[in-house]
């Protein structure tokens, strides 16, 4: 269980990260990305996500993750396949036309399997879990004069399999677009302890480039400092 508490960690801001920035982009599109990492129980991620706007400053999104990895502990080999299923519901509050009170809900499903094969042995067990998380955030964006966007955010969500678990993240995110419309955003967040796992200190960055009218494309770097890793992705997105 233990084992299994670490690699939802790992996973919950990268997710919520990715939801936040759809709630915030006011935008209608689909988005299909890549993702390889350097953490022991993860290789690659893959995801379709997409973000629906409603007017009135609603919007709907939503994600499918798919998360494999393989690794050797001693006297055993083992794998992971994790796939995800995320919704989320976002509304914004004006306060002055440079200032937004912004609000979102997110309900996300994990299915975990893992294996588990020991040295010597053609024998394979299976390790199935199921974890449920909700998460629930409030924050304040600002556009400054220098068109630079600041978002100052906290989220507070719970974890649900065999125990339950709560934790909070608070959040600084900055955002820039150049004359040539490449937009690039720094993030830089902590999730609280929780379980057995120490807080963990996250920094991200990404780039998005438009090619054509409705079409762009990106790539995002994040380093964790505990446990220690890295992940580079690509995407592409289509706006309709």
């Amino acid at each position: 269980m233990k084992k299994l508490l670490s690699m939802a960690f790992i996973s919950l801001p990268m997710l919520f990260s990715s939801n936040i920035s759809a709630e915030e982009s006011n935008e209608n599109y689909l988005q299909i990305g890549y993702t390889s990492s350097d953490y022991k129980h993860t290789d690659k991620i893959t995801n379709v996500s997409g973000s629906l706007e409603f007017g009135n400053n609603y919007s709907l999104w939503g994600s499918y993750f798919r998360e494999t990895g393989d690794w050797n502990d001693p006297g055993e080999y083992e794998t992971l396949t994790n796939k995800k299923m995320l919704i989320g519901f976002g509304k914004s509050f004006p306060v002055n036309p440079s200032t937004d009170i912004t609000t979102s809900f997110i309900y996300d499903k994990w299915d975990y399997k893992r294996t588990r094969q020991a040295t010597g042995s053609s024998l394979i067990t299976n390790h199935p879990s199921d974890i449920n998380v909700t998460e629930a955030s409030i924050g304040v964006r600002n556009l400054t004069s220098s068109g630079i966007e600041i978002s100052l955010e906290n989220s507070w969500g719970r974890l649900r399999s065999n125990s339950t678990y709560y934790y909070y993240t608070p959040s600084i995110e900055f955002k820039f677009t150049t004359e040539t419309e490449l937009e690039s955003s720094f993030k830089l967040s902590q999730v609280s302890k929780f379980g057995s796992n120490e807080a963990q200190t996250r920094m991200e960055l990404e780039v998005i480039k438009p090619v054509s009218e409705n079409l762009a494309i990106g790539g995002r770097f994040l380093s964790v400092v505990k446990p220690k890793l890295k992940e580079y992705g690509i995407f592409v997105r289509r706006s309709f």
